[in-house]
């Protein structure tokens, strides 16, 4: 799963961050202008760039200047060029202030919100706008009224498409929302349709590979990769191709499988730290062929920050490392191999974990097992040794240590509902069970099976009951 590291230290500037908080000081309207007008007058960057100040907002929450999340969160929607109904905006406000003194209340509010998220129409904002709607939802801990909002970002996102007023981003965002829908022909209709925008066609393969996974026919476009493969790339394929793997997430797997886990042809783990930083083999065995690992933390470690040899010591079977990004070539003498292409997840990114399962997928497994996998329908995604080592590590300002690990800590539960303005969880869930449901190449153990086969609303309610009466 996905460390949270770029949620909590999206920026490592402070003083990047006290000029976009420069902008609560504001009104809304006199901040958007003022941004526009000396820092970037580009919709389409603004859209992203609001997300930022929703995370700077965010971080507001749990301090004595909570009372200005209401300032942040209306520029951040005004930045984003999102027109609700003044009435809606200030029941959110309202609604994110009751929970703060008062987490008992959380439950009924978010039934509250629900309700009035409800009455919005598709129309009342474009989709890119509906996108930052949906994150900022999620990100306090609205699942259910963010659900509603995905799908007017899909709605609104179409209509788009057929009018030919969409963007190239928009138009990712709808033929990524056709395939999670399983709307597989319109999908590669509009992937065809598109093949000639070259601003498009790094996405084109990633689409092709997840409709062959989901046994689709592939578009008909001309692929733009580099058929020339790297010695890591060649080393993942001969470990993977044909053979039986297991693929262990970081989380807490509370029954003796360790034998299980090592008997299969290849280990793959996320984000493994070396044996140290296990759990009892007992449960999770102890060989680790590949892991991967966020691009940032290899970074810190060649510039001599972290020591690199913490992601190699104690690990004599580690084969290859594999990063979603940066040019890297090895780490004290272990390839390291970049994924050649990200899943097609709706609104976000995808996750660590998810990544390394697409990214297996494609090279032709004769079976992959899922363990550990919760898909975050568990407060605490690190086991207690993983987070332990991160406790005790050399990352900058603590990096992950405080990370789903609160216990005692009043704001616990938003924290976690803050991780999901960097991932839309429900993207990943969905993507994983669609491979799962139709690649037949899937398995897992009885308790991420449970997960994948709950539906989508059924994945909300689960996700609502860990973040509980915050």
């Amino acid at each position: 799963m996905a460390s949270k590291l770029l949620v909590i230290h999206s920026d490592v500037s402070a003083m990047s961050r006290l000029k976009r908080w420069v902008f609560f000081i504001f009104p809304p309207k006199l901040s958007v202008y003022l941004f526009r007008k000396f820092i970037d007058d580009n919709r389409e960057r603004n859209n992203s760039d609001a997300v930022k100040f929703v995370i700077d907002g965010s971080n507001l929450y749990p301090t004595r200047y909570f009372f200005l999340v209401g300032r942040s969160l209306r520029f951040s929607l005004a930045l984003g060029g999102v027109s609700l109904p003044k009435p809606y905006v200030r029941k959110l406000v309202k609604s994110l202030m009751k929970t703060r003194g008062h987490h008992s209340r959380r439950n009924y509010v978010c039934e509250q919100i629900s309700y009035e998220t409800l009455k919005l129409s598709p129309q009342q904002t474009s989709s890119q706008g509906w996108k930052l709607i949906s994150l900022t939802l999620a990100g306090f801990g609205f699942i259910r009224a963010c659900s509603v909002v995905r799908n007017h970002c899909f709605t609104e996102g179409l209509k788009e498409v057929l009018m030919g007023a969409a963007s190239d981003r928009t138009t990712s965002l709808v033929i990524k929302g056709l395939l999670e829908r399983r709307r597989f022909e319109e999908a590669r209709q509009l992937i065809e349709k598109q093949s000639t925008q070259s601003n498009l066609q790094n996405s084109f393969e990633a689409y092709s590979d997840y409709l062959a996974l989901l046994k689709q026919r592939r578009p008909q476009v001309e692929s733009v990769g580099d058929n020339v493969k790297s010695e890591a790339e060649i080393l993942f394929s001969e470990l993977v191709a044909g053979k039986t793997i297991a693929i262990v997430a970081p989380g807490e797997i509370e029954k003796e499988l360790g034998q299980e886990i090592d008997s299969h042809d290849t280990v793959i783990r996320v984000k493994f730290s070396g044996r140290s930083a296990m759990p009892n083999e007992r449960f999770v065995g102890r060989r680790c062929d590949i892991t991967s690992h966020n691009f940032e933390i290899l970074a810190l470690s060649k510039l001599n920050k972290i020591d690199s040899k913490k992601f190699v010591s104690d690990a004599p079977d580690l084969k290859l490392i594999v990063v979603k990004k940066g040019e890297f070539r090895e780490m004290d003498g272990i390839p390291i191999k970049r994924m050649s292409n990200w899943p097609p997840t709706f609104l976000t990114t995808a996750t660590s974990g998810t990544m390394l399962i697409f990214e297996t997928l494609k090279y032709a497994p004769k079976s992959v097992k899922l363990y550990g996998f919760d898909f975050y329908t568990n407060p605490r995604i690190y086991n207690s040794p993983l987070l332990k080592s991160y406790k005790t590590s050399e990352y900058p300002d603590g990096g992950v240590q405080n990370d789903f690990s609160w216990h005692g800590d009043y704001f616990a539960p938003y924290s976690i509902a803050r991780s999901h303005l960097s991932h839309d969880l429900k993207s990943d869930f969905l993507l994983v069970k669609n491979l799962y449901e139709l690649s037949g190449l899937i398995d897992g153990t009885p308790e991420v099976l449970e997960i994948l086969n709950l539906t989508a609303d059924e994945y909300d309610a689960r996700l609502e009951e860990m973040l509980g009466d915050w």
